[in-house]
């Protein structure tokens, strides 16, 4: 791959975000939510922590909700986009390749997440600093670096989406439906499952890995507090099983796995895609 002809895409995916309405008034709604979570996340939530740890756990909810929303949605909207407008066989008539698009593509957009959360976590950060100091400021950074994680794998999830759709509203569909599925229906499907079934917490516990949200989630709460009434039924195996460094480290592996397999099968698709169907 040509690594300039890649950088050439991120900067467009870049400048492109950026100048997309939509994704400035995710940031700045964000951005606010987040200072006011972390302005008021000192006070008593229920959670034996301080400081930045109280603060981590105020943003979990709010990260959940918003970060796989904008995840999907840029990347359903990234392929799909060129195709409907007619500039991917544009695209593709320079010396490009199918690959470099879609590194250069995923690259891009996730600069432009990149940019969103750090900004959130930053005035959060900014305000929970002023006003209870640095305690657990650890938690904070390595609850950013997971929510990172959490945004390739939704954004890998989105670009396959865009890679199967010709059609941005029908792209920007699925990946709504997609995500009140990884946020909403998910829960209900595996207690379902496991009251249907009589599932064990062992099969549960992989099934729950299906879910990238539901990982980030105990992923957070396992830094935050290994409590077991926090942790839940699938967090507390995961901890007798692994240990807290071996879950922090499995769990990890699978968010990364969410971020290359999505992007991968992405990649296969967009090849077969021949040129008349541009």
């Amino acid at each position: 791959m040509d690594i300039a002809n890649i950088a050439l895409i991120i900067r467009k995916e870049v400048k492109d975000s950026l100048q997309n309405r939509w994704f400035i008034i995710f940031t700045i709604a964000f951005s606010i939510l987040a200072f006011l979570l972390s302005y008021v996340g000192t006070r008593n939530i229920g959670y034996s922590v301080s400081g930045f740890g109280r603060t981590t756990a105020s943003l979990i909810n709010l990260v959940l909700m918003l970060i796989p929303l904008i995840g999907l949605v840029l990347g359903s909207i990234t392929i799909s986009g060129e195709r409907e407008k007619g500039t991917l066989h544009y695209l593709l008539s320079h010396p490009i390749n199918k690959a470099e698009i879609i590194t250069g593509k995923y690259a891009g957009l996730f600069f432009a997440l990149f940019f969103t959360i750090t900004i959130g976590f930053g005035l959060g950060g900014i305000a929970i600093f002023f006003k209870s100091g640095s305690t657990d400021i650890i938690k904070y950074i390595i609850d950013l670096l997971i929510t990172l994680l959490l945004a390739s794998s939704v954004l890998s999830i989105g670009i396959l989406i865009s890679v199967l759709t010709k059609k941005v509203s029908k792209a920007i569909g699925i990946a709504i439906f997609v995500w009140f599925f990884l946020i909403i229906l998910s829960d209900l499907g595996i207690i379902g499952s496991v009251v249907a079934f009589n599932l064990g917490i062992k099969p549960t516990f992989f099934i729950t890995l299906l879910n990238p949200t539901e990982v980030y989630k105990i992923l957070s709460i396992l830094i935050l507090s290994p409590r077991f009434e926090i942790l839940g039924p699938v967090g507390i195996y995961a901890l007798n099983t692994f240990g807290k460094n071996g879950s922090f480290f499995t769990l990890s592996t699978v968010l990364i796995l969410w971020s290359i397999i999505p992007l991968a099968v992405s990649y296969l698709f967009f090849c077969r895609i021949r040129k008349e169907e541009i």
